[in-house]
């Protein structure tokens, strides 16, 4: 506790959200799987990403929040009954960094920590354009696959750890480390007929997307185009999150 406390004063500042101006990128492609296609222009309003995947530390202290006021208000209407948002196996080791991303936290538990901090989970159309950049880079740092560039392997690193792998914006891990839960349902052939403006996700209730390959993948499966998706009430190692928010 003393540990994560130090870090939250030390580190606030650091953990900022980078600005994602207005205007088109080419979201998709028509060289992978056919749930990324086509490939196709979306244009989006200005918005803010967090710079880094969310941390131990930070996601600390928003447990500590709901286990000292019991407070679910900001969460999830429909989130599973009797949550404490505890990721699973809490007491590894893993959490004991206070850098590293959280992982083993499901959709609900992504979504209550973005209320709760003021913010919001992003879109799939955000969280590509903030990875891609406008020219819409095959991986954050262009179109190769370079592997040193991203954390990939069994052991895990703090955030933002890989300066030649952020994206054009300035976001980091957002190939490799954990793959990260978005906003919107799953469907495998919504570019088929997605709005060109603002796109929000197709009506659902099975499966919410994952977006960036996490540190167990390689090559395709972590290009920023690559769409996966789970049920909303899975805990996995390999997922975690960032939040994005509207400019006010």
């Amino acid at each position: 506790e003393e540990i994560m406390k130090e870090v939250l004063v030390n580190n606030r500042d650091r953990w900022d959200m980078v600005l994602i101006p207005a205007g088109e990128f080419p979201m998709g492609t028509d060289d992978q799987r056919d749930d990324c296609a086509p490939r196709h222009n979306v244009y989006l309003d200005a918005f803010y990403i967090d710079r880094y995947e969310v941390t131990n530390a930070q996601y600390y202290e928003f447990l500590e929040y709901i286990k000292n006021t019991g407070d679910h208000s900001k969460c999830h209407k429909n989130e599973p009954a009797g949550k404490n948002h505890t990721p699973r196996e809490w007491e590894d080791n893993y959490y004991d960094n206070p850098d590293f991303p959280v992982a083993r936290i499901d959709w609900y538990d992504a979504y209550a920590y973005a209320a709760w901090a003021g913010k919001r989970l992003p879109t799939e159309a955000e969280w590509e354009k903030a990875a891609r950049g406008p020219k819409g880079n095959n991986f954050p740092w262009g179109d190769l696959w370079l592997p040193e560039k991203c954390n990939i392997g069994e052991e895990p690193k703090p955030v933002g750890s890989y300066e030649e792998g952020k994206s054009p914006y300035g976001c980091y891990d957002m190939a490799g480390s954990v793959a990260e839960w978005v906003a919107d349902w799953y469907d495998p052939y919504y570019y088929q007929s997605s709005p060109s403006t603002n796109p929000q996700g197709p009506e659902g209730d099975i499966r919410r997307v994952i977006r960036g390959g996490s540190r167990f993948g390689r090559g395709f499966l972590l290009r920023a185009t690559t769409r996966k998706s789970e049920q909303p009430n899975v805990h996995n190692q390999a997922v975690g999150f960032r939040c994005a928010k509207s400019p006010s």
